[in-house]
C-alpha cells in the first residue's frame, strides 16, 4: 500500500489530485491532508511513514520549502504548484517531479510512475537514485531537454533568436508558420507545416488546438465554452483569443487536466 501526504490548501486542487490518485492506484492510503505551513510542522514534528508527498509551495500562511529543508523529511516529493519559480528550489529538497497548474492527467501518470520506480529501488541505493534523478532534472532545466529553447529567425538585419518560452502561439497559414510572442509580435518561421514545429517543442507545453493553431500552456488564461463542441482558449491576458476545432476539444481538456 502506498501512503500518501497531501499539503494542499486549495479545496478544488486537493479534490483532483485525490481523483487522480485514485484513477491511477487502487492500493493507497491518504495519511495526511494539510492546508499550513504550521500543520505541516506539527505533522512533521513526529516520526511518520510517509511513501511520497503530493505538495503544493505557496500556502495560505507562507512558504513550505523552510519545513522541508529544516526537517529533512525522508521520501520523495511531487510539486504541484501554480509557479514555475520553484523549480530548481523543489529539487534540491527531495523533488522527483513539478507538476504545474493546470497539468494533464498524462503529466501526473508520468510523476507517479516516478514515484513507483524509486519506491521499487532498495533502501541501499535510494539516495544514489534521488541523486541522479535530481541531476538529470536540473540539467533538463538548464536546457538539455532534445526539446527546442529557441528558434532562429531571419530578418532583413540578419537572423535574431525567438526564445519558446516567449512564444504563445504558433499559426499555420497560406504554406508559412507565424509564431506569436507575448508582446503580439509576429515573427515568420522557417518551417513550412505546423507538424514540423509540434515534433521539436515538449508536448506537455505545447498543444495543437485546431489544423491551424498551436498554444503554449503556460499563457492559458481562460477558457470559455464557445458553442456545443468548441471551447474558447483566452491567451496572455486576453491578447489572444483562440477557439479548438470540434475535433480536438475532448483530448484538449484531457490535456489541460478537465
Amino acid at each position: 500500500m502506498h501512503k500518501i501526504l497531501i499539503v494542499e490548501d486549495e479545496v478544488p486542487a486537493k479534490k483532483k489530485l485525490i481523483r487522480f490518485i485514485d484513477e491511477i492506484c487502487s492500493d493507497y492510503q491518504i495519511v495526511g491532508e494539510i492546508p499550513t505551513v504550521k500543520d505541516a510542522m506539527f505533522f512533521f514534528s513526529s516520526p511518520r511513514e510517509i511513501d511520497v508527498i503530493f505538495s503544493d509551495i505557496e500556502l495560505r500562511d507562507g512558504n513550505i520549502f523552510g519545513v522541508y529543508k529544516e526537517l529533512s523529511v525522508p521520501c520523495p516529493i511531487i510539486f504541484v504548484t501554480a509557479y514555475n519559480k520553484f523549480l530548481m528550489e523543489a529539487f534540491e529538497t527531495n523533488g522527483i517531479a513539478y507538476l504545474l497548474k493546470p497539468y494533464s492527467k498524462d503529466r501526473f501518470s508520468k510523476a507517479w510512475e516516478k514515484f513507483l520506480k524509486l519506491k521499487d529501488q532498495s533502501q541501499k541505493n535510494y539516495q544514489d537514485v534521488i541523486n541522479t534523478l535530481n541531476e538529470l532534472l536540473l540539467k533538463r532545466q538548464a536546457g538539455f531537454t532534445g526539446y527546442k529553447e529557441m528558434f532562429p529567425i531571419r530578418s532583413a538585419r540578419g537572423i535574431y533568436f525567438l526564445k519558446v518560452a516567449e512564444i504563445v502561439y504558433f499559426k499555420a497559414e497560406d504554406g508559412l508558420v507565424f509564431a506569436f510572442d507575448h508582446i503580439n509580435k509576429k515573427h515568420k518561421m522557417s518551417h513550412r507545416t505546423l507538424k514540423e514545429v509540434i515534433e521539436l517543442l515538449d508536448p506537455d507545453l505545447f498543444f495543437s488546438i485546431n489544423r491551424g493553431e498551436l498554444i503554449h500552456r503556460k499563457y492559458i488564461e481562460r477558457i470559455e465554452r464557445y458553442d456545443k463542441n468548441t471551447l474558447l482558449v483566452n491567451l496572455n491576458k486576453g491578447m489572444f483569443k483562440l477557439k479548438t476545432s470540434q475535433q480536438k476539444t475532448a483530448t484538449f481538456n484531457q490535456w489541460i487536466g478537465l
